[in-house]
């Protein structure tokens, strides 16, 4: 029988990857993606594609870069290209999630290197073209669907439209990369490697060149949460991936994402998805991963 290293080795991308912090495998995709999303979470992450959240009903708090937004019905937020950011529900929220990747818009690839969007939450005032241009891409990027040129210029052009609209709600300006900013992805980056060492704020400060409650208060202020609570819910999310494709003890699997006991493993697994780590294998089902936060449990972002 194989070890649960040996496993890891055979298995290190598709069973243990940890798509929070930097999404590798979200800057895969060459094409837009659109889907709906009921009581939305998510751990602070952040990618090359540009993320637009449009909400249906109910309300959504999120951060850019630490900068706190109430995305309420009718109201969309656009997370421009390596904007770290975040999504908590409170009480209820159904709403779109838009990727597109900057290949897809190259007329506005050259211009976005040097402008940004001025106002990324505003009020949806194009009298349901937004919402049309959605509702067509949520079913035109649907997984399965046949790459045919007619499909692809189909999207293209609903991306376009979209875009347009956008710009026109939020306006431009300059594109400035402050300290902090360029400071929370170094910190997202790193964590996404090391999540399964021994972590402690005394090694990240000393890492980061800061005193320790310089460095917990930045952490707090970008990502919305302690350093531990986040670095578990990184391995929580790992652990449940290797609960959906593995045939391995809890044991191996809390061990293997860093956890030091599988009683803490287990308190935090169910903390981050309101099950047991037993309970969510058997409700697992092919192909689908739960978010932190979104069966139920408490996510640590709000």
């Amino acid at each position: 029988m194989l070890t649960f290293t040996e496993k890891l080795a055979i298995f290190p991308k598709e069973g243990f990857s940890v798509q929070g912090t930097y999404e590798y495998t979200r800057d895969n995709h060459r094409l837009p993606a659109c889907w709906k999303t009921e009581n939305d979470a998510c751990e602070p992450h952040f990618h090359s594609s540009i993320e637009v959240l449009y909400v249906l009903k109910g309300q959504i708090r999120a951060a850019l870069n630490g900068r706190p937004a109430l995305v309420g019905e009718g109201e969309f937020l656009i997370s421009p290209s390596y904007t770290v950011h975040y999504y908590q529900t409170e009480a209820y929220s159904y709403a779109y999630v838009l990727t597109i990747p900057t290949e897809a818009i190259p007329s506005y690839k050259s211009f976005l290197s040097k402008k940004t969007f001025a106002n990324c939450c505003c009020k949806d005032r194009s009298g349901g073209e937004m919402r049309h241009c959605l509702e067509a891409l949520n079913r035109l990027t649907l997984e399965g669907e046949e790459e045919s040129i007619r499909r692809l210029n189909t999207i293209k052009g609903y991306v376009y439209v979209l875009f347009g609209l956008m710009l026109e709600e939020s306006g431009v300006q300059d594109v400035s990369e402050n300290q902090n900013t360029s400071l929370a992805k170094d910190i997202l980056t790193y964590l996404q490697a090391h999540y399964q060492g021994d972590l402690t704020l005394d090694a990240l400060a000393q890492t980061f060149g800061y005193s320790k409650s310089r460095f917990s208060h930045l952490f707090h202020e970008y990502f919305g949460s302690g350093i531990s609570e986040y670095v578990n819910t990184l391995r929580c999310k790992a652990a449940a991936e290797a609960l959906a494709r593995h045939e391995v003890s809890m044991v191996e699997i809390a061990m293997g994402v860093g956890f030091e006991s599988a009683r803490t493993f287990y308190r935090a697994f169910k903390r981050c998805y309101g099950m047991t780590p037993s309970q969510y294998a058997s409700r697992h089902t092919a192909g689908k991963v739960y978010r932190p936060g979104a069966a139920g449990g408490k996510s640590i972002f709000g």
